[in-house]
């Protein structure tokens, strides 16, 4: 018996998925909104607006939109700081002062608002170093929180650096005459140019387990023969404390968002976080608002860890193509090795010499 029942459920598992099965599930939308507000004192701050999107099985996920509406930050003395923006995405700038502030959102009849948040004291930046292995070239933080901090922070950084484009243009070419030149004087007033980037996400830092010191957190890493190493690179690190709140709910959107974010990783939603719907409790609300101040530093390195890089192949012409390619917006750079045996001049685009149409400018940038 006990067999013959092992059979039938084998069968029954068996052909189980045989047949499609499409899950009875409410199509209905409902439109709850997230606010996720990064408040930083004394710099540019943000406003994201979204809704909560639901996971729908069996037919493809609406697209929500984003929330558009009126957002502004108050301090206990009534003082208002509206932000700009639109289709979800707000910007302000509030001074460092001392106060706790509250964030309102009018939202498709609506007002959220948060609870009255005061600001978490930064830690303490104690050093920032430089250190390189055989590969890569690494930024090492050291911090402590002197007993003001929870054990949680983030990390922005911001990068200014000065690179060379990998060829000086040492021929030109002739339309006419169909025929490619030695410059006398080579164009290098393109070789060298700068270049700003900004990291937009932050880095959440755990060092709960480390009594307030942490020694050498690498904050920004690259490879040694990377562009950011060719002459100057300067990166000013931001820092700040978080809540347990505000780290679990920011580390909850971090695993989500990754590769490794799956169907049973938690939801932000199962946060509700410190944002209520003032007008109608009952109507539920996502998301945290999070008020900090903050510490920066910027350090300068020069080129010391540079290390040889290939460059940018040049492609070997015949001549007969020459305008076709030209058409295109390929120059004769410098001489190369022929694939026929002694020497040819090599073509390449406007980016293998040129260092602004590889994506730099002529003049150091600024931080903002």
């Amino acid at each position: 018996m006990k067999k013959t029942l092992t059979y039938i459920l084998s069968a029954v598992l068996l052909t189980g998925c045989i047949y499609p099965f499409k899950a009875d599930i409410d199509s209905s939308v409902n439109r709850e909104v997230v606010i996720d507000a990064n408040i930083l004192l004394g710099n540019k701050s943000t406003v994201n607006l979204y809704y909560l999107q639901p996971l729908e099985v069996g037919e493809r996920s609406q697209n929500l939109g984003y929330p558009s509406g009126t957002v502004y930050l108050q301090d206990e003395e009534g003082n208002t700081y509206p932000a700009q923006g639109s289709a979800g995405y707000y910007t302000l700038n509030v001074p460092e002062i001392d106060s706790k502030f509250k964030l309102t959102v009018v939202v498709e009849g609506n007002t959220y608002v948060s609870e009255w948040v005061e600001p978490v004291a930064p830690p303490v930046i104690k050093d920032v170093s430089f250190s390189a292995d055989e590969e890569n070239v690494y930024v090492l933080l050291s911090m402590d929180d002197e007993g003001s901090g929870s054990g949680y922070a983030a990390l922005q950084y911001d990068e200014i650096w000065k690179f060379h484009a990998d060829w000086v243009r040492n021929y030109n070419y002739d339309a006419e005459s169909n025929s490619v030149y030695m410059l006398q004087n080579p164009i290098d007033y393109h070789y060298w140019c700068w270049v700003k980037k900004q990291f937009v996400g932050q880095r959440l830092i755990d060092y709960t387990f480390l009594n307030g010191h942490v020694e050498d957190y690498v904050a920004v890493a690259f490879p040694r023969n990377d562009s950011r190493n060719h002459a100057e690179y300067d990166v000013r690190l931001k820092l700040w404390n978080l809540t347990p709140e505000q780290y679990r709910y920011r580390k909850m959107l971090e695993e989500n968002a990754s590769i490794g974010g799956n169907l049973f990783s938690p939801e932000p939603g199962e946060i509700r976080g410190n944002v209520y719907c003032e007008n109608n409790p009952e109507v539920p609300v996502y998301g945290y608002v999070n008020i900090s101040k903050v510490t920066m530093i910027t350090k300068v390195l020069p080129a010391t860890y540079s290390t040889w890089r290939a460059k940018y192949n040049l492609k070997e012409i015949t001549q007969e193509d020459w305008p076709i390619y030209y058409e295109k917006g390929y120059v004769p750079i410098d001489e190369m090795i022929s694939s026929y045996g002694g020497t040819t001049v090599g073509w390449g685009e406007a980016r293998c010499w040129d260092c602004v149409a590889a994506g730099g400018t002529l003049d150091k940038p600024a931080f903002d």
